[in-house]
């Protein structure tokens, strides 16, 4: 799957934390100009779009590699799964497992929750194994999400990434090794509003169902991290989705 110039304008931007008109007045380029080029109704040429990362405080590098569709098979692959297979071929088994737990949990939540990043692709097909095996989520209320993560015995840990203003990660530790991180402020667009649209409905192991963020979303929230673990992924997701 290609990059458009779109992507890669709004990707740098959601990375910078700024809004368009923001990058208009950082990059002097007019802000429905930028509206345009990231809504694709106008393919900015190449040397504009390296001013606008460049005002993001990000540079643009461009090379050629071989092409490699070895993911991509391993994507095929994968989609041949269920997604409880999908899980136990790329995790460890009790890994696995406790997140087969976290997942039915999620499906019980009463606060609406949608999965995301490396287990979220696991259960999408995506090829790759996930250097992470908590299971991450959106809620629409996360306060209500932590008051009810309370009462099934689970508590919060205090970590640095708790309190971050971007990229927050909530995480709570629950009986045998259950472990759910209640995400907000994800770069890239990663609230619940922004993925409720596209996201998948899928079926676990245990028959529960929960919401999973569509590929393209977990693609987007990929090139937009700053966490280079998380920018690995992209491609992965690319081939999935090809």
């Amino acid at each position: 799957m290609a990059v458009s110039a779109a992507d890669l304008i709004r990707n740098a931007r959601y990375r910078a934390g700024l809004t368009q008109a923001q990058l208009a007045m950082r990059s002097g380029f007019p802000r429905p100009s930028i509206a345009r080029w990231e809504a694709e109704v106008r393919e900015p040429p190449l040397s504009t779009v390296s001013k606008l990362i460049a005002a993001c405080g990000l540079e643009l590098t461009l090379g050629l590699v071989a092409a490699d569709d070895s993911l991509r098979g391993q994507a095929d692959a994968q989609l041949e799964m269920t997604p409880g297979e999908r899980l136990e071929a790329l995790l460890p088994k009790r890994a696995a497992a406790s997140a087969e737990r976290a997942l039915n949990v999620v499906a019980q939540l009463e606060a609406p929750a949608i999965v995301l990043g490396p287990i979220a692709g696991v259960l999408q097909g995506g090829p790759q194994r996930p250097g992470a095996t908590e299971v991450e989520v959106v809620v629409t209320d996360m306060v209500a999400a932590a008051t009810e993560l309370s009462t099934r015995e689970f508590t919060p840990t205090d970590d640095a990434r708790r309190f971050r203003q971007i990229d927050q990660r909530w995480r709570w530790d629950g009986p045998r090794r259950t472990s759910l991180t209640l995400a907000s402020a994800v770069p890239g667009g990663g609230d619940y509003a922004a993925l409720r649209r596209n996201a998948v409905p899928v079926a676990i192991t245990s028959g529960a169902v929960v919401r999973v963020a569509h590929p393209r979303d977990l693609l987007r929230l990929a090139e937009a991290s700053s966490d280079e673990s998380q920018q690995a992924r992209a491609s992965g997701l690319r081939a999935l989705l090809a």
